[in-house]
């Protein structure tokens, strides 16, 4: 077989990832822009190179063969270190120093300790080309995975992993609930039977911790819950919080910003919640950079004060 650095082209590489992406030719070719002819034929001169099939056709569409999952995945890390490489040489042509993309578990957004990291990186490192995201793990991962982030911030499942990994802990770290000002069960103890007679905000399927909270309530005898409003923690759920009886799920390193900013208060009741630390995840196949070193550096500056 010819080596690939000798025939294939990144145009090969775009089409392949697209038509697994949207499992048709012509949806491939609509999204590239091109004619479906010029899709069939890139695909055929890409199979003509791996020498093999990369698609089979389903009632539905087209599908991956185990071959082509495989081109599809490092195609990913191929046009991620392109886009890498146009993003530092356009940094470094305006006067910066770098790049860095950091990932951040949605739930975080109101961590203080990571904002002042934030903060404190870009008043030393003024010069690097910061970008943030915000999303659920899931998605985080699946762009560290496709070489898109450099370092995701938040909470690994249990039992969940990969030998293309580094995960360095920062803080322990267990959800609870938080009321409004006034509530009847803010600042005080609490049983799980208690919390029963108000709303919960939870977030939506699949969740493990959702998970685990229903079936400790199943567990204990106490019934269904009876009402719960399933939602991504936001601006406006903590403001719904803040103005009503309902209860909502936090991390306990957020609680200072939500005292301060919505007048939450803790609700003091142990949840049998059995969840991991709070890390910083990043691929343990790429050099870590200067740059990424420096700002984790930082991070963990900031959670020693």
């Amino acid at each position: 077989m010819t080596p690939f650095r000798q025939r294939l082209k990144l145009r090969h590489i775009s089409v392949v990832i697209e038509v697994a992406r949207q499992g048709s030719l012509q949806k491939a070719a609509d999204v590239l822009m091109v004619s479906q002819s010029a899709v069939s034929k890139a695909l055929a001169e890409i199979e003509s190179i791996v020498d093999a099939q990369l698609f089979e056709r389903t009632p539905s569409g087209v599908r991956p063969t185990l071959l082509g999952e495989t081109l599809v995945r490092h195609g990913h890390l191929i046009l991620a270190d392109v886009l890498r490489a146009e993003a530092e040489i356009d940094a470094l042509q305006s006067g910066e120093t770098g790049n860095l993309a950091v990932g951040v578990f949605r739930p975080l957004s109101w961590w203080g300790s990571l904002s002042t990291c934030i903060q404190s990186f870009r008043t030393q490192s003024p010069r690097v080309r910061l970008v943030v995201q915000e999303e659920s793990m899931e998605t985080l991962l699946q762009r560290l995975d496709q070489d898109l982030v450099d370092v995701v911030i938040g909470r690994l499942a249990s039992g969940h992993g990969s030998d293309h990994y580094a995960v360095k802990k920062l803080c322990e770290d267990h959800p609870l609930f938080v009321a409004r000002e006034g509530h009847r069960l803010a600042g005080g103890a609490a049983e799980l039977r208690d919390l029963l007679g108000f709303p919960w905000i939870l977030p939506a399927q699949p969740n493990i911790v959702r998970q685990q909270l229903e079936f400790a309530v199943q567990n204990a005898g106490l019934g269904p819950i009876t009402e719960i409003i399933s939602a991504q923690l936001s601006n406006l759920m903590l403001r719904l919080a803040s103005q009503s009886d309902a209860l909502i799920l936090v991390p306990q390193c957020i609680l200072g910003e939500l005292h301060e900013h919505y007048r939450l208060h803790p609700v003091q009741c142990k949840l049998p919640l059995h969840l991991s630390t709070l890390v910083a995840i990043t691929r343990s196949d790429k050099p870590c950079t200067a740059t990424l070193s420096a700002f984790l550096a930082h991070l963990h500056q900031e959670l020693q004060h």
